[in-house]
């Protein structure tokens, strides 16, 4: 499939794209006119729980982030920060240090027994607020 995906792009370059030219003044402007559904705060710390079955670094994990379209923590990467040492503190995360500074983040067994809950409750926005923001 990714072949036919290249060609497919290669074929555009050769007629339909070859005369455009963008800016990267006209590229930002077409991002911020493409609309990804708004995700509620719940919904970000879903995300971000799913994420973090894995052992991330901020870094990776805002990358991640706007991958999915979730772009709240986009030029405001303290924010994500700030969440992820709240989480810890929390005791949903279990984080270490591989070089000075490189950090390290993943669900713990709580964080994991909390992922299968809101994965099963229905309406998993009031039981995160319960849980996680309002503690």
């Amino acid at each position: 499939m990714e072949d036919r995906l290249k060609n497919f792009k290669k074929a555009m370059k050769r007629t339909v794209l070859q005369d455009l030219t963008f800016t990267e003044k006209h590229k930002s402007s077409i991002r911020r006119q493409i609309s990804y559904p708004s995700i509620s705060e719940e919904g970000v710390l879903v995300a971000i729980f799913h994420l973090l079955k894995e052992k991330r670094t901020g870094f990776e994990l805002n990358r991640l982030l706007r991958a999915r379209g979730i772009e709240k923590f986009e030029n405001e990467e303290g924010f994500l920060y700030m969440s992820l040492h709240r989480l810890e503190h929390k005791g949903y995360l279990h984080t270490h240090w591989i070089e000075p500074d490189v950090k390290y983040y993943q669900l713990n067994a709580k964080g994991l027994k909390m992922l299968n809950n809101l994965e099963n409750e229905g309406n998993y926005e009031a039981y995160f607020l319960n849980e996680i923001l309002e503690r």
